[in-house]
């Protein structure tokens, strides 16, 4: 059985949510996509969706000791319930821990938690559309506790072999394909698989050079960037993309992984989130 979207026309925006993982599925502006969803994403509630925004929480990949299943947590594959919109929100949603006593990889969470994420448009100065992401995680319970939380945004692009990331120079990074750290010499360039965890959260902008124009990303609350595409041979053997999908999408993640979790105190709730914009290509 397939899901059911929300969608949402704003103008210039359109945009398209499910609450399997409080996924924000698609932003098309002017009817071009600014959020990447895959021609072959899983739509029917049996898998997390392959595109958009995935949320990661309580861990990021397998976890900071490598050993955590499913991949990017419990949360991204549960039916979230639709909260009441606040402002100018579009959307929100809610989750605890106890929506998910059931899921596998239950028993690896590190503390009772509520999450609340919500979705929303704003103008820009430069009378574009600003889209806005925030997830709150709370914990109510007596424990401190840590968790690896990242927002993977994958950006459309028209050819990711063109594309320029600015805003990661001289960032710290680990490469996860070959397990080594390194230091990020001017722009980023994908020239095959990439894997990294920037030691950076700033603002980050994909001069999609192929596509004609720039997204900005401007993250909040977190201390680290990712950027991930698969490569040719990474695609060929993942079910939910194309042979060509690869070409059209890189992921900016909003992360606190590792050494960089966020660490949440009884009581208290910590944000995590990520405006993007767009902009003429090379401004």
């Amino acid at each position: 059985m397939s899901l059911t979207p929300r969608v949402h026309d704003d103008g210039r925006s359109r945009l398209m949510a499910y609450d399997h993982g409080a996924h924000l599925a698609t932003w098309e502006l002017d009817g071009e996509p600014v959020l990447w969803l895959s021609e072959a994403a899983v739509l029917d509630g049996s898998h997390a969706i392959r595109g958009g925004v995935p949320i990661c929480f309580p861990w990021f990949a397998d976890g900071p000791d490598g050993e955590h299943s499913p991949s990017h947590g419990v949360v991204r594959t549960a039916v979230w319930r639709p909260a009441t919109a606040q402002g100018e929100e579009i959307w929100a949603w809610e989750l605890s821990h106890t929506d998910v006593v059931s899921a596998p990889g239950a028993d690896q969470i590190p503390g009772p938690f509520h999450l609340r994420y919500a979705v929303r448009l704003s103008p820009s100065g430069a009378g574009r559309p600003v889209l806005h992401l925030e997830l709150q995680a709370h914990n109510p319970g007596p424990s401190t506790y840590e968790v690896e939380v990242a927002l993977h945004t994958y950006v459309a692009v028209g050819d990711v072999e063109q594309v320029q990331i600015e805003g990661l120079d001289t960032a710290d990074y680990l490469d996860k394909v070959t397990g080594s750290r390194r230091r990020q010499e001017g722009p980023v360039r994908l020239t095959g698989e990439t894997d990294r965890v920037y030691e950076r959260s700033g603002p980050v902008r994909v001069q999609d050079h192929a596509g004609g124009r720039a997204v900005e990303l401007s993250p909040r609350g977190a201390a680290q960037t990712v950027v991930w595409n698969p490569w040719a041979e990474q695609a060929a053997t993942t079910s939910d993309l194309t042979d060509e999908s690869w070409r059209r999408f890189v992921c900016v993640e909003t992360a606190a992984t590792k050494e960089q979790a966020l660490t949440v105190t009884p009581g208290q709730t910590r944000t995590l989130g990520c405006s993007l914009s767009t902009h003429p290509v090379g401004r």
